[in-house]
Protein backbone atom coordinates (compact mmCIF):
# COMPACT_ATOMS: atom_id res chain seq x y z
CA UNK A 1 0.00 0.00 0.00
CA UNK A 2 2.51 2.79 1.11
CA UNK A 3 4.76 1.44 -1.73
CA UNK A 4 1.72 1.90 -4.49
CA UNK A 5 1.59 5.94 -2.61
CA UNK A 6 5.26 6.13 -3.01
CA UNK A 7 4.94 5.42 -6.45
CA UNK A 8 1.76 7.58 -7.27
CA UNK A 9 3.11 10.71 -5.57
CA UNK A 10 6.25 10.14 -7.75
CA UNK A 11 4.68 10.28 -11.01
CA UNK A 12 2.57 13.07 -9.93
CA UNK A 13 5.88 14.73 -9.59
CA UNK A 14 7.19 13.80 -12.43
CA UNK A 15 4.64 14.62 -14.47
CA UNK A 16 4.43 18.34 -12.44
CA UNK A 17 8.39 18.47 -13.48
CA UNK A 18 8.08 17.88 -16.97
CA UNK A 19 5.09 20.17 -17.13
CA UNK A 20 6.75 23.05 -15.61
CA UNK A 21 10.55 22.28 -15.77
CA UNK A 22 10.59 21.26 -18.77
CA UNK A 23 8.64 23.28 -21.49
CA UNK A 24 11.52 23.52 -23.97
CA UNK A 25 8.95 26.12 -26.51
CA UNK A 26 11.54 28.81 -27.89
CA UNK A 27 9.86 31.51 -27.04
CA UNK A 28 9.05 34.54 -29.45
CA UNK A 29 12.55 36.97 -28.99
CA UNK A 30 14.51 33.95 -27.91
CA UNK A 31 18.28 34.21 -28.15
CA UNK A 32 21.13 31.46 -26.98
CA UNK A 33 23.71 31.42 -24.56
CA UNK A 34 25.47 28.87 -25.91
CA UNK A 35 24.77 26.67 -29.41
CA UNK A 36 21.70 24.65 -30.24
CA UNK A 37 23.85 21.77 -30.01
CA UNK A 38 24.60 21.96 -25.56
CA UNK A 39 20.74 22.52 -25.61
CA UNK A 40 19.94 19.72 -27.09
CA UNK A 41 22.35 17.44 -25.21
CA UNK A 42 20.79 19.37 -22.17
CA UNK A 43 17.31 18.28 -23.21
CA UNK A 44 18.17 14.99 -23.64
CA UNK A 45 19.89 14.71 -20.44
CA UNK A 46 17.01 15.45 -18.98
CA UNK A 47 14.43 13.72 -20.16
CA UNK A 48 16.68 10.82 -20.04
CA UNK A 49 17.00 11.23 -16.55
CA UNK A 50 13.36 11.74 -15.96
CA UNK A 51 12.56 8.68 -17.39
CA UNK A 52 15.20 6.83 -15.81
CA UNK A 53 13.68 8.13 -12.22
CA UNK A 54 10.10 7.28 -13.81
CA UNK A 55 10.81 3.80 -15.03
CA UNK A 56 13.16 2.64 -10.94
CA UNK A 57 9.93 4.05 -9.43
CA UNK A 58 7.19 1.56 -11.29
CA UNK A 59 10.28 -0.60 -10.47
CA UNK A 60 10.62 -0.39 -6.86
CA UNK A 61 8.68 -3.45 -4.80
CA UNK A 62 9.57 -1.27 -1.68
CA UNK A 63 10.29 2.04 -0.48
CA UNK A 64 12.18 2.88 2.18
CA UNK A 65 12.50 5.62 4.75
CA UNK A 66 14.87 7.31 3.10
CA UNK A 67 13.13 6.95 -0.33
CA UNK A 68 10.42 9.33 1.41
CA UNK A 69 12.60 11.62 2.55
CA UNK A 70 14.48 11.82 -1.32
CA UNK A 71 10.91 12.08 -2.67
CA UNK A 72 10.04 15.19 0.05
CA UNK A 73 13.37 16.45 -1.38
CA UNK A 74 11.63 16.55 -4.77
CA UNK A 75 8.55 17.61 -3.43
CA UNK A 76 10.08 20.87 -2.21
CA UNK A 77 12.40 21.11 -5.64
CA UNK A 78 8.97 20.17 -7.30
CA UNK A 79 7.30 23.10 -5.61
CA UNK A 80 10.19 25.67 -6.06
CA UNK A 81 9.93 25.05 -10.11
CA UNK A 82 6.28 25.55 -10.50
CA UNK A 83 5.76 28.64 -8.46
CA UNK A 84 8.89 30.23 -10.47
CA UNK A 85 7.21 29.30 -13.47
CA UNK A 86 4.61 30.73 -13.02
CA UNK A 87 6.27 34.09 -11.23
CA UNK A 88 7.83 34.45 -14.59
CA UNK A 89 5.12 33.96 -17.07
CA UNK A 90 6.22 34.85 -20.35
CA UNK A 91 9.56 35.63 -19.24
CA UNK A 92 10.41 32.24 -18.78
CA UNK A 93 12.54 30.81 -21.26
CA UNK A 94 14.55 27.29 -21.54
CA UNK A 95 17.82 26.96 -19.79
CA UNK A 96 20.77 28.26 -22.46
CA UNK A 97 17.92 31.32 -23.87
CA UNK A 98 17.82 34.61 -22.92
CA UNK A 99 14.98 37.18 -24.20
CA UNK A 100 16.61 40.38 -25.95
CA UNK A 101 14.14 42.08 -23.75
CA UNK A 102 14.12 40.25 -20.51
CA UNK A 103 11.72 41.03 -17.78
CA UNK A 104 13.62 41.80 -13.87
CA UNK A 105 11.06 39.42 -11.64
CA UNK A 106 11.66 39.96 -7.95
CA UNK A 107 8.50 38.85 -6.29
CA UNK A 108 7.18 36.01 -4.80
CA UNK A 109 9.71 32.85 -5.15
CA UNK A 110 12.69 35.32 -6.12
CA UNK A 111 12.54 36.85 -2.64
CA UNK A 112 13.99 33.93 -1.46
CA UNK A 113 16.64 33.04 -4.22
CA UNK A 114 17.49 34.95 -7.49
CA UNK A 115 17.25 31.29 -8.71
CA UNK A 116 14.21 29.58 -7.67
CA UNK A 117 14.02 27.54 -11.40
CA UNK A 118 17.53 26.31 -11.14
CA UNK A 119 17.47 25.68 -7.23
CA UNK A 120 14.35 23.58 -7.54
CA UNK A 121 16.04 21.55 -10.60
CA UNK A 122 19.08 20.89 -8.56
CA UNK A 123 16.43 20.07 -5.44
CA UNK A 124 15.37 16.83 -8.18
CA UNK A 125 18.26 15.98 -9.32
CA UNK A 126 19.94 15.28 -5.78
CA UNK A 127 16.98 13.52 -4.58
CA UNK A 128 16.03 11.37 -7.54
CA UNK A 129 19.68 10.34 -7.75
CA UNK A 130 20.24 9.45 -4.60
CA UNK A 131 16.88 7.52 -4.72
CA UNK A 132 17.93 5.80 -8.04
CA UNK A 133 21.27 4.90 -6.50
CA UNK A 134 19.49 3.18 -3.36
CA UNK A 135 16.78 1.42 -5.33
CA UNK A 136 18.85 -0.31 -8.38
CA UNK A 137 21.34 -2.88 -6.81
CA UNK A 138 18.51 -3.78 -5.24
CA UNK A 139 16.12 -4.30 -8.25
CA UNK A 140 19.05 -5.01 -10.20
CA UNK A 141 21.82 -6.78 -8.73
CA UNK A 142 23.81 -7.94 -11.71
CA UNK A 143 23.94 -4.38 -13.15
CA UNK A 144 27.62 -2.91 -12.91
CA UNK A 145 28.81 0.06 -11.79
CA UNK A 146 29.59 1.14 -15.44
CA UNK A 147 25.79 1.55 -16.03
CA UNK A 148 25.01 3.46 -13.23
CA UNK A 149 27.64 5.84 -14.34
CA UNK A 150 26.04 7.30 -17.24
CA UNK A 151 23.14 8.51 -15.44
CA UNK A 152 25.49 9.99 -13.11
CA UNK A 153 27.75 11.74 -16.03
CA UNK A 154 24.82 12.78 -17.05
CA UNK A 155 23.28 14.76 -14.00
CA UNK A 156 26.79 16.09 -13.60
CA UNK A 157 26.73 17.91 -16.58
CA UNK A 158 23.17 18.87 -16.31
CA UNK A 159 24.36 20.72 -12.93
CA UNK A 160 27.29 21.97 -14.40
CA UNK A 161 25.30 23.54 -17.97
CA UNK A 162 22.82 25.01 -15.22
CA UNK A 163 24.98 26.37 -13.28
CA UNK A 164 26.78 28.11 -16.00
CA UNK A 165 23.97 29.50 -17.12
CA UNK A 166 22.94 30.99 -14.16
CA UNK A 167 26.08 32.92 -13.84
CA UNK A 168 25.16 34.18 -17.37
CA UNK A 169 21.58 34.97 -17.04
CA UNK A 170 22.94 37.22 -13.44
CA UNK A 171 25.61 38.98 -16.05
CA UNK A 172 22.86 39.60 -18.49
CA UNK A 173 20.24 40.94 -16.43
CA UNK A 174 22.99 43.20 -14.32
CA UNK A 175 23.68 44.82 -17.96
CA UNK A 176 20.14 45.17 -18.44
CA UNK A 177 18.95 46.44 -15.09
CA UNK A 178 22.55 48.22 -13.67
CA UNK A 179 21.62 49.44 -10.62
CA UNK A 180 18.36 47.62 -10.17
CA UNK A 181 19.49 44.38 -10.52
CA UNK A 182 22.82 45.16 -8.28
CA UNK A 183 20.04 45.82 -5.70
CA UNK A 184 18.08 43.39 -6.09
CA UNK A 185 20.95 41.20 -5.80
CA UNK A 186 22.47 42.60 -3.17
CA UNK A 187 19.45 41.14 -0.74
CA UNK A 188 18.92 37.58 -2.12
CA UNK A 189 20.98 35.02 -2.79
CA UNK A 190 22.38 33.70 -5.44
CA UNK A 191 20.77 30.04 -5.79
CA UNK A 192 20.61 28.71 -1.99
CA UNK A 193 17.48 30.67 0.10
CA UNK A 194 19.90 30.01 3.41
CA UNK A 195 23.26 31.53 1.96
CA UNK A 196 23.65 35.00 2.23
CA UNK A 197 23.77 36.85 -1.05
CA UNK A 198 28.20 38.09 -1.11
CA UNK A 199 28.97 41.64 -2.29
CA UNK A 200 29.97 40.56 -5.40
CA UNK A 201 27.48 38.63 -6.60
Amino acid sequence: MMTTLFQITSEILAACFLSYGMDIRRKQGARDFVAPIWQTLMKLCSFSLVGVFVWITLSTRQASAGDWLYLAVMTSGTAFVVAAKHQLGKAHTFTGQYLEKPKLVTGGVYTRTRNPLYFGVLQCEVGASLFVLHQTPILFPEVRLFWLSIPAIAVLFAAVFNWNMAVREAQYLRRCFGEEYSRYSSKVPFIFPLVRPSKEA
